[in-house]
């Protein structure tokens, strides 16, 4: 007996003396290890965009304009006959453009303009005086020249042998030029001949515009990922985005294209947990011909202490559901932790519950003044739910959570994690546990009705308000047809129209609630009076205005 309570008491020690682990990625020899399409690992263990090929006709497959902005085939590798060419169809050809548009801009060092094949069969239909311009993507008016030549007796001009490039260094090499636009002008014109054009190719140095780069690693056993750190260097006019994905246990690996893209330097995995692999990707741009972004460093948290062993979750509500209108649900969830788990005692749902009625454990409803806390999420995104150190979750159970809910979309994901307050404590944040949709069930919740306004009625309670009795005035409403990320603001003036305070929060569509605690943006109590409101979106000029009392 003394030997299994000393065998559980180790046990107990070495799961609470378990500690995150990082998976660091910086240095050459680590990401070198990734797979890479359009950048290079730097000797000095730093990821950039790769050297941009001088032989790489970059002007391949974009557009080209006339001065009639009719679009021409002079960008799309071929020279054939008509179709691949342009033709005058009279000799009428002074001061004929032909502009291509490059996408980005791009250090250009050469250009060749190759004859059309009609000017191969008939050598006199070849240009007898041209003008090669460009223009930059911020001043696409203003342009500068490349190269010039009013007598040219030649079919195919190609200013890296002609020696016509208008800005070269002391060994009259080209000096390149940033722009977006290459302008070719015919300058001359001959009596008796037309002039067919074949190609205008493009060529430059710098940095290719994007490419990735993708590795990862594989942990002994299933884990769960926390808190990913990273460092880049984003130059004027460049980026670099990070997704993070998992392979989980169960399951196929979610697809790049539905894997977040973030250009934070911190933020925590939300896939799928517990995982068997763990990969990142970096995408890399740039639009901007002499400087590129770099990746510097990758930090993943792991632990390989689980939560649980499964979390499965599912959503259980009115099929009759109406955008808009309150209804209650029930969020039912299966956990099954083990004794070398950390084990369950928060849970916290990403959905529109507007409170908690009641949480049962196997069917047994906890008391809300002794077994648990809930309220919002610091986001005010979802519920988090606190369990009692009594209650916490060390087997298989079952585990209901019901309350109300106001949903405003057509289909609403309710995701769930699940967490360990001694693990947060230790290691300091929690490393949530994300969840699964039960086999055969689903946490997706679908409601009929129209769009609603994208903002709704505005609510202020207590009204009158008093600083001095009542702790907060709330302005609760509701804002619809909003996408992740956009900000609502409150705005809260005087009578004489000067702002007195500011509240914003960054979120999607659901509800919103503002606390004002009756205080100026310096931290003095307003005086009585009536005061005037104001709610509106960031990049909308839709607004709800309205007034209420402070009282003393």
């Amino acid at each position: 007996m003394l030997g299994l309570i000393a065998f559980l008491l180790l046990l107990e020690f070495s799961v609470c003396r378990a500690e995150l682990k990082t998976w660091i990625v910086d240095a050459g020899e680590t990401f070198a290890l990734g797979t890479t399409q359009g950048v290079q690992v730097h000797p000095d263990s730093l990821v950039i965009l790769a050297q941009l090929d001088e032989d790489v006709n970059v002007a391949l497959g974009q557009s080209v304009l006339d001065d009639f902005d009719k679009p021409v085939p002079l960008t799309d590798g071929a020279i054939d006959l008509v179709r691949s060419e342009w033709i005058s169809g009279t000799n009428h050809v002074f001061d004929k453009q032909f502009t291509v548009d490059l996408g980005l801009d791009r250090a250009i060092k050469r250009v060749r303009v190759l004859a059309g094949e009609t000017a191969l069969n008939q050598p006199e239909y070849f240009m007898r005086g041209y003008r090669l311009e460009t223009a930059a993507q911020v001043a696409p008016q203003v342009w500068h020249l490349l190269a010039e030549q009013p007598d040219n007796f030649v079919l195919n001009v190609d200013t890296s042998a002609d020696s016509t490039w208008a800005a070269t260094n002391v060994r009259g090499e080209a000096i390149p030029r940033a722009g977006r636009f290459v302008r070719l002008t015919l300058i001359r014109q001959d009596r008796s001949n037309w002039v067919a054009i074949g190609e205008i190719e493009v060529f430059g140095v710098g940095y290719v515009s994007e490419g990735f780069i993708e590795g990862g690693f594989a942990p002994p056993a299933p884990v769960n990922v926390g808190q990913i750190r990273w460092q880049a260097e984003r130059p004027e006019r460049t980026s670099i985005e990070l997704q993070v994905r998992g392979a989980p246990v169960e399951g196929a690996e979610e697809p790049w294209g539905r894997v977040a893209a973030q250009r934070d330097g911190e933020f925590f995995y939300s896939g799928a947990e517990p995982i068997v692999r763990l990969a990142y990707r970096a995408h890399l741009t740039n639009s901007a011909p002499f400087v590129s972004p770099v990746l510097k460093r990758i930090a993943i948290d792991y632990d390989p202490v689980l939560v649980a062993q499964q979390l499965l979750a599912e959503v259980v509500v009115s099929d009759s559901l109406r955008k808009g209108e309150e209804a209650t649900l029930i969020y039912r969830v299966e956990v099954a932790a083990g004794v070398d788990d950390y084990g369950v005692d928060l849970l916290r749902v990403r959905g529109p519950l507007l409170g908690v009625a009641a949480v049962r454990v196997d069917g047994r409803e906890l008391a809300p003044t002794a077994s648990y806390t809930w309220g919002p999420t610091a986001d005010r995104e979802g519920m988090l739910v606190e369990l009692a150190p009594s209650e916490q979750i060390n087997a298989r159970a079952t585990v209901e959570i019901e309350g109300p809910a106001l949903f405003v979309r057509d289909k609403t994901a309710m995701r769930f994690e699940a967490g360990n307050k001694a693990q947060g404590d230790r290691d300091g944040y929690v490393n949530w546990q994300q969840g699964r949709e039960m086999p055969g069930a689903t946490w997706t919740v679908l409601a009929a009705g129209t769009p609603l306004q994208l903002l709704g009625q505005v609510q202020v309670q207590p009204h009158p308000f008093s600083p001095f009795v009542d702790e907060y005035v709330r302005f609760v409403l509701v804002v619809g047809n909003i996408e992740e990320g956009r900000e609502v603001v409150l705005r809260i003036y005087n009578l004489t129209g000067r702002p007195v305070h500011q509240l914003a929060q960054a979120g999607s569509a659901r509800t919103y609630q503002f606390e004002w605690d009756g205080r100026d943006a310096s931290g003095r109590v307003v005086e009585p009076g009536l005061y005037l409101y104001e709610v509106g979106i960031a990049q909308s000029d839709k607004a709800r205005r309205g007034t209420f009392v402070v009282a003393y």
